[in-house]
């Protein structure tokens, strides 16, 4: 039987989500308690990596297990998982469903915070007690519409999409003290949205000229981008289907 999950989790304490020997990671505190429940190794496919400190309101992941009524494996699961990971829904999906691979795109947050320090919002956004031009954030983050070889935004090595990717929305808005940043594509690679935000942050204090995204932006020669922002602020929004 094919299960699908829609999960979300505060990813302050973990190594981000993919299972690696002797960390502690999303995926690994799942598997574990799956496969207490069937008591059989259970694999989960998530729809994507999230890096380490990233949260996430709606990462899906599917799993093949025996059959199971769904209600009581969502319930015996969430028992089960640490208070910081949470099942939001529970289905059984057909046989060639797979979080990633059926994937069509997706939202990601980013929250900014503009102050040095707020207690209660330690390692969930990005501390930044400096000057914000929201209006020239929104006007340069503009560039980065449409589909483009991302490869110096991004920290991953190699690509089989040769880095293209299509970006649809990134546009941020400002309540009070808090900056939420919304970018919808139809993927990202690994660092590829805290690159892209922390250019644009490089371009609010001046760092790099007006023409900075657009000169590194569908090259054929490779040059990484330092700008990046913590992991931290950032959280899988949205996957869709």
């Amino acid at each position: 039987m094919n299960y699908r999950a829609v999960v979300r989790y505060n990813g302050r304490r973990y190594f981000g989500w993919q299972k690696q020997i002797n960390e502690i990671t999303i995926q690994g505190e799942i598997e574990k308690r799956l496969s207490t429940i069937f008591n059989e190794e259970i694999i989960i496919h998530g729809s994507g990596r999230t890096d380490a400190k990233v949260h996430a309101h709606g990462q899906v992941f599917n799993f093949k297990a025996p059959l199971f009524p769904v209600r009581k494996l969502k319930y015996a699961l969430n028992r089960m998982l640490p208070p910081d990971i949470e099942i939001l829904s529970l289905s059984k999906v057909a046989e060639y469903f797979h979080a990633r691979f059926s994937a069509i795109g997706k939202t990601y947050e980013y929250l900014i915070y503009l102050g040095a320090k707020e207690p209660f919002l330690n390692e969930e956004v990005l501390f930044y007690p400096f000057p914000f031009d929201l209006e020239k954030f929104n006007k340069h983050a503009l560039t980065f519409i449409g589909t483009h070889n991302f490869q110096n935004f991004t920290s991953k090595g190699e690509d089989e999409q040769n880095f293209v990717r299509t970006i649809s929305k990134f546009s941020a808005k400002r309540r009070g003290k808090i900056v939420k940043v919304v970018v919808t594509g139809d993927g990202f690679m690994r660092g590829q949205i805290r690159v892209m935000i922390g250019t644009l942050l490089a371009l609010n204090e001046g760092k790099v000229n007006e023409n900075y995204i657009k000169d590194n932006l569908d090259k054929s020669k490779r040059y990484i981008i330092a700008y990046k922002v913590s992991g931290a602020g950032l959280y899988l929004n949205t996957v869709y289907y």
